[in-house]
């Protein structure tokens, strides 16, 4: 399962503390690569020339049987396409329905211009032809690591699906499966005896992360395979009983080498970001917490898991990033399939597919056809973003569409295959349930005591749980499942209650999108301290109760803003634009406008007089924010003051607009909301940028340059790509490329040096215009305040861009705070 990296401890803006620079990740060139150090996830001009071009072949069921769009790539000149590709994907929360259609144009002109002997009609049928077939296998040749690498690292499954989306109607019905050519194909043995679970969570990695429940879900899903668990191994333990057992089926839980830096668990970087963290061999080992720790890379760790007498039928890698290259090595090395997600993956997600692929391979023992229900189930649950679950890679050294059989990996009397097993009853549903905890980006629960509910989490439609599965085991008619989850404030209550129809088929039901709790209590929002309370769950199947449980919780005050890596996403809703305070101060401005155009008709209209090229934009949208800093400054003005005191760690005490001038004073992330608020007001989109100890808004100047944003449309010859900036202690420095680029948690929130290079090219052409609030309390001049803004953002201190038009499109609405103002 993916694994989720906690956020490192940030203080409160305007009193938020100073941290350390963060650690380079960038990677080190390799030369002279060896089986223990084999080529990077670099651009093959790193490594030996190359033997030229090859093919990959689009293969799917068409009018006239098997059809298929080869596509001649050579990895060098593919590589910049692998990048942006990956970014894209890894920032897909960004996509819409019209970006969306813009990128389905965009991978069709990428397929014209490497495989040019198709015109654009060609390729634009062919994909409808793909859309329509559901199923389609990108065939890949393996002869080497060094030959085929970028095609390996493209992520087919989510780019596929975007361009066959504007030609399907059923979203979930598609996938991509991949078939890696090896040269030497392993003889199997389809007779699945035996399996391994191995749960890694070495070190201060097992106070942080939840392994159990799913090696726990392994073996009872394998009920009828002799399945064996091992706990936190070292390399040479986990040969030893990959050698001793052979296993049959190999699954591996646990984190990427990337999350030990990111946890701050190792003093240096380490070269192998996409491998997998085993426990450190106690000997030669020294004192130091990094010797807990070996980042095993994924040639060395694709040749563990295949070095029993008999290759694995299946190797499945449950952590981030493990379709890249660990999957796709264990192929080669002689397993008929592997398993690997393409990025990051919640820990609900991972647990739900692995259910369902687990419990319907049990039945058939046929890879396909449990992987292809796994994901359609994954993807067809209820108010999931589809685009977010397209990421999971089934490689196989086998075709699987050559054959209706060609996935099975069983041989078995037909008398096993499909056993009566009895009517189903309520004893087979399986619930897991956890409250929300503190967390950074989607990945593995961190473990934690704490169950703290933020009141703007809950004002945003957003569920007090993380998980809240229901595993159906067995097949057969169950009653109506029904639900209750209870809110309990004082002598009010917020209360969420719905029936669930079960289906016929074992399944299982994420009904985390299900539960809202409407915020109809009114000392929620009066509290001026975090409030003591309860959180009742009960779920009963007919008259059977599965669960009743009294949780006690703590809900935050309504100004109070978690910044803690996940909850300060929802800082828009602290941007209050129908705050009294905020019509005064446009109010005010109204005469600044008026002359600075030297035009006494002029007002406030956004964007309205903005030209389609954008060409006047800066004479447009600049002096109506700068009327507005002089209102503040001179009509308006304010002093700077430290935060509020919370009583709550990584938490800070926001104040409204109207707040601020009745104090009088204001921090500097109080007066990136005040102008966000005013900008919003009159129609200018707007962003906060949160850096160490720091925070100021900023203002995209035209709607056409965020939507831009919004449709990747940058410069590809850039010398600052996104995806290809390192960190050093001078800036940024186009270096090598991280494997793994880190994209965003939400459509609105910008986090990592990826995304920081993407931002700074919107910076650097004028389109995005970042500026240091605090100097309207130190009364300098607005220009200054421009030049300071951008100087501001530097790699080694930028923690995260919220943008507020991005997350009011996504629901993210004000909190209502207007009955605290008296």
């Amino acid at each position: 399962m993916s694994a989720k990296r906690v956020a490192p401890s940030r203080a409160k803006a305007g009193g938020r503390k100073a941290k350390p620079p963060a650690k380079a990740r960038a990677r080190r060139r390799t030369t002279g690569a060896t089986a223990t150090d084999t080529v990077q996830d670099l651009p093959p001009v790193a490594a030996e020339k190359q033997s030229g071009e090859y093919e990959v072949r689009l293969r799917y069921s068409g009018n006239r049987g098997l059809d298929e769009l080869v596509i001649p790539i050579d990895d060098q000149k593919f590589y910049p396409s692998v990048q942006r590709w990956r970014y894209v994907i890894a920032n897909r929360r960004r996509i819409v329905r019209s970006t969306r259609d813009d990128l389905s144009r965009d991978l069709q002109t990428l397929i014209k211009d490497h495989a040019r002997i198709y015109d654009d009609s060609q390729i634009l049928t062919r994909i409808k032809e793909m859309a329509a077939a559901k199923l389609v296998e990108v065939r890949i040749p393996y002869s080497g690591e060094k030959v085929g690498w970028s095609a390996r690292l493209f992520p087919w499954e989510s780019a596929l699906w975007l361009a066959t989306a504007p030609y399907r109607s059923e979203p979930s019905e598609f996938a991509v499966l991949r078939h890696l050519v090896v040269e030497s194909p392993y003889n199997h043995q389809l007779t699945p005896a035996t399996a391994l679970a191995v749960d890694s969570g070495p070190g201060k990695l097992r106070s942080l992360y939840e392994f159990a429940r799913e090696i726990e879900m392994v073996k009872g899903a394998l009920h009828e395979v002799q399945t064996e668990t091992l706990r936190d191994p070292d390399r040479q333990g986990l040969r030893s009983k990959v050698e001793a057992l052979s296993p049959s089926i190999v699954h591996l839980v646990g984190v990427d080498p990337m999350s030990l830096a990111e946890q701050k668990l190792i003093d240096q970087p380490t070269n192998e970001e996409d491998g997998f963290v085993l426990r450190a061999s106690t000997l030669g080992s020294t004192q130091g917490n990094a010797q807990a720790y070996d980042a095993v890379g994924s040639a060395d760790l694709a040749d563990i898991v295949t070095a029993g007498a008999q290759k694995p039928l299946l190797v499945a890698i449950s952590t981030c990033y493990s379709a890249q290259r660990l999957a796709p090595l264990a192929t080669a090395q002689g397993a008929r399939h592997a398993i690997g997600f393409v990025d990051t993956i919640t820990d609900a997600d991972a647990m739900l597919f692995f259910s369902v692929f687990y419990r319907t391979l049990a039945q058939d023992w046929n890879i396909k056809d449990a992987f292809l229900r796994a994901r359609q189930q994954w993807m067809s649950q209820a108010g999931s973003d589809n685009e977010q679950r397209s990421g999971v890679a089934l490689w196989s050294q086998v075709s699987l569409l050559d054959s209706p059989q060609a996935g099975t990996i069983a041989v078995r009397p037909a008398a096993l295959k499909k056993a009566a097993r009895g009517r189903a009853t309520f004893r087979d549903l399986r619930l897991d349930i956890t409250l929300v905890q503190d967390k950074s980006i989607p990945g593995r629960m961190r473990k934690t005591a704490s169950a703290s509910l933020n009141y703007s989490l809950l004002h945003n439609d957003r569920p007090p749980f993380s998980i809240f599965t229901v595993h159906k085991t067995k097949a057969g008619p169950l009653d109506l499942l029904q639900v209750e989850v209870v809110l309990e404030v004082g002598t009010e209550s917020c209360r969420c209650r719905f029936s669930e129809e079960l289906p016929e088929e074992d399944a299982t039901l994420d009904l985390l999108d299900k539960i809202r709790l409407p915020l109809v209590a009114g000392m929620l929002r009066q509290t001026s301290e975090s409030l003591r309370s309860n959180l009742y769950i009960k779920v009963q199947c007919g008259d059977r109760i599965l669960r009743e449980s009294s949780e006690r919780v703590t809900v935050l005050p309504a100004d109070e803003w978690r910044d803690d890596g996940e909850d300060h996403r929802w800082l828009p809703s602290f941007v209050l634009p129908r705050d009294p305070t905020v019509l005064k101060v446009v109010a005010c401005a109204q005469r600044y406008l008026q002359t600075l155009l030297d035009d006494c008709s002029a007002g406030f209209d956004g964007y309205q007089q903005v030209l389609e090229d954008d060409s006047n934009a800066p004479n447009v949208v600049d002096p109506q924010v700068q009327a507005i800093w002089a209102a503040l400054q001179h009509d308006l003005p304010v002093s700077y003051i430290n935060p509020p005191p919370s009583y709550t760690s990584q938490s800070q005490r926001l104040r409204t607009p109207t707040e601020i001038f009745k104090g009088n004073a204001a921090t500097c992330i109080d007066l990136a909301l005040l102008f966000a608020s005013c900008l919003e007001f009159v129609g200018i989109y707007s962003s906060v940028f949160l850096i160490t100890g720091h925070a100021f808004p900023a203002y995209w100047r035209s709607n056409k340059a965020w939507w831009r944003m919004k449709s990747f449309r940058f410069d590809q010859n850039e010398q600052q790509m996104p995806g290809q900036i390192g960190r050093s202690q001078d800036g940024f420095t186009s270096t090598v490329p991280s494997t793994n680029t880190k994209g965003q948690t939400e459509s609105w929130m910008f986090t990592g040096t990826d995304n920081l290079a993407e931002l700074l090219s919107y910076v650097q052409k004028g389109e995005l215009v970042p500026f240091e609030s605090t100097f309207v309390t130190a009364r300098k001049g607005f220009f200054e305040a421009l030049e300071r803004g951008a100087s501001n953002l530097h790699p080694q201190s930028f923690d995260a861009m919220i943008d507020i038009q991005s997350a009011r499109g996504e629901s993210v609405t004000p909190l209502p705070l207007l009955d605290r103002l008296g």
